[in-house]
């Protein structure tokens, strides 16, 4: 990342995962680099506050103004439906031999990932990256989807995004252990950075 005019920021540890965040001044790009076991897991660009030296604190919407208004990188996992081939044989009675098939069969495979958002009493948007997108799902905006009836309360923040015709995930915060929880047909679960205070948002 040095090599290509990154400078390291900061760096953290969840879950077996460590992440960390680079900025690139030239590009005025912020990027999280995640690694598990020392291995490469994921990259991806990331709004720029997430970098202590960006210029404007945001990643372009002028969400900070507003009272409350947060930026979270959450680092979890998620999970969603895939079909596996499943191979057998056996005996046919009518051709008398042994034949093979192939079956495909539902499974749900894990994965690490890491989940954006920017919320605030005006809305907010969610950044998705990877396995969290379906191959049909609605246009995004520079891989930013937006987030509607987006509630605060003293214990959790929600709301939900509109994927495609099928798919209306919902999310939630927990504002005291800072847990993001996404429900539809990808889901996901996962830890976002952390705040001071005695709420964590």
């Amino acid at each position: 990342m040095q090599a290509r005019g990154y400078e390291l920021i900061r760096a953290s540890k969840t879950s077996g995962t460590s992440w960390t965040f680079w900025w690139n001044d030239a590009r005025h790009a912020c990027v999280s680099v995640s690694t598990v076991d020392g291995r490469y897991a994921s990259l991806q660009k990331v709004p720029a506050a997430n970098c202590s030296t960006s210029p404007s604190g945001n990643s372009g919407d002028d969400m900070g103004s507003a009272p409350e208004a947060l930026t979270l990188v959450c680092y979890g996992e998620g999970v969603h439906s895939t079909y596996e081939p499943r191979h057998s044989s056996g005996y046919n009675p009518d051709t008398k031999k042994t034949e093979s098939s192939v079956k495909m069969e539902s499974a749900q495979e894990h994965f690490r990932t890491t989940v954006t958002l920017e919320v605030g009493p005006q809305g907010g948007r969610i950044q998705l990256e990877g396995k969290m997108v379906p191959p049909m799902h609605d246009k995004a905006v520079d891989g930013w989807w937006p987030l509607s009836d987006v509630h605060f309360d003293d214990d959790a923040i929600t709301g939900k995004y509109h994927m495609n015709f099928v798919s209306k995930p919902t999310i939630q915060v927990d504002r005291h252990t800072g847990v993001l929880t996404i429900k539809g047909t990808q889901n996901f679960s996962g830890k976002c950075e952390k705040s001071t205070g005695g709420r964590k948002f």
